[in-house]
């Protein structure tokens, strides 16, 4: 697709006159039902009452507007369906009646109705669009602002550690050295971890992207993001409490490894707990996870913005990491795969954050 048919496509799209094959094939679905519809309730009836047939193309043209995109199709359908009631269940049947008393009238305040419901549906779905839109456009700058806090950070422990290996080596103690090595490879572990979130947000950024749910084992899904935990921290005793039964849930997995990895990285870092819990289980038509720990828990005034990527914990004032991109990416990926992501307080102590991810529906997300 050349640059022109992408702004051309852009602009039908901006103006409510773009529809694809598929958005043609659901009105001339919609029509073709309402037309049999009317017909077979015809048959029945031996009055030949139809004053119900306008209310049923009245709700096809509500139907097309609503399910396809733009205005064109749902105008369409409504100018097809006033003449439809007019040639095909208005008396003298098969035959257009303009001649007939009043008629006139009658057709125009069908057809007025008829076009606005098309119109004033396809605005609603148009703003709705827009305001999603406009969420994450607000969500990407949030993200951007933790990125370059959480970068700033670390690269400057990085630069400084490195400033004082060269210009004061032959100064320095083994026992400096090493802690000043030490603290440069944390740094650049913590810059690695930003970039694989960075990565994975990328992923699911675009504006055509979609997530590829495929059904996944959320058992080993759950264990590779522990393994891949416990590697980093080692210390930590992390417990796994799963079904009895393999619960398969429509996932991309590398994604949720990622939510998972950032939510125990955060319990360790900002919880201060060498002891988290990971379960699984089944609750209805979903699947919650949930990875709690026995620390600090989360401070009152963080829990209200604690996804939009601006929370930061009393750690990250004197230099440390902040919990903005860990739990912001978190939220994106969980709503990506139309699931729900919740953190809250425990009432015996520390946090437990819940994960619900559906375990039926689309194959692809938004």
């Amino acid at each position: 697709m050349t640059a022109k048919d992408v702004r051309r496509k852009k602009l039908l799209r901006t103006i409510g006159l773009h529809f694809s094959g598929v958005d043609t094939l659901k009105a001339l679905g919609m029509y073709l039902l309402s037309v049999m519809g009317c017909l077979l309730l015809r048959s029945f009836d031996m009055h030949n009452d139809t004053s119900y047939v306008a209310m049923i193309f009245l709700l096809d043209v509500f139907l097309t507007a609503f399910w396809t995109d733009g205005y064109l199709l749902g105008i369409i359908a409504a100018v097809v369906g006033v003449f439809s009631v007019d040639y095909i269940f208005t008396y003298p049947f098969w035959h257009i009646s303009f001649t007939l008393t009043g008629f006139p009238l009658t057709f125009l305040v069908m057809m007025t109705i008829s076009i606005l419901t098309a119109t004033v549906t396809s605005r609603a779905k148009q703003m709705e669009q827009i305001r999603r839109d406009a969420e994450r456009e607000k969500m990407y700058a949030d993200l951007l602002r933790a990125v370059s806090h959480d970068i700033r950070t670390p690269l400057t422990g990085i630069v400084g550690a490195t400033n004082v290996l060269l210009e004061q080596d032959g100064t320095l103690t083994q026992e400096q050295r090493e802690q000043l090595l030490r603290s440069t490879n944390e740094d650049a572990q913590w810059l690695i971890r930003i970039v694989e979130n960075l990565l994975s947000i990328t992923r699911i950024s675009s504006e055509e992207a979609r997530v590829k749910k495929l059904p996944e084992p959320a058992e080993e899904v759950i264990e590779s993001a522990v393994a891949k935990t416990h590697k980093h921290y080692p210390e930590v005793d992390i417990r796994v409490h799963l079904p009895d039964e393999l619960m398969m849930v429509p996932m991309d997995p590398l994604l949720i490894e990622q939510v998972l990895v950032n939510l125990m990285e955060n319990a360790v870092i900002h919880g201060e707990t060498n002891h988290i819990d990971v379960s699984l289980r089944e609750e209805g038509s979903c699947a919650v996870i949930t990875v709690s720990d026995d620390g600090r828990g989360i401070p009152q005034h963080l829990l209200p913005k604690l996804f939009d990527g601006s929370a930061r914990s009393d750690r990250s004032q004197d230099g440390k990491r902040s919990m903005g991109i860990g739990l912001s990416v978190c939220r994106t990926i969980v709503l990506a795969h139309g699931g729900v992501i919740r953190g809250d307080n425990k009432p015996e102590g520390g946090a437990v954050f819940t994960v619900t991810l559906p375990m039926k529906g689309e194959s692809d997300e938004d």
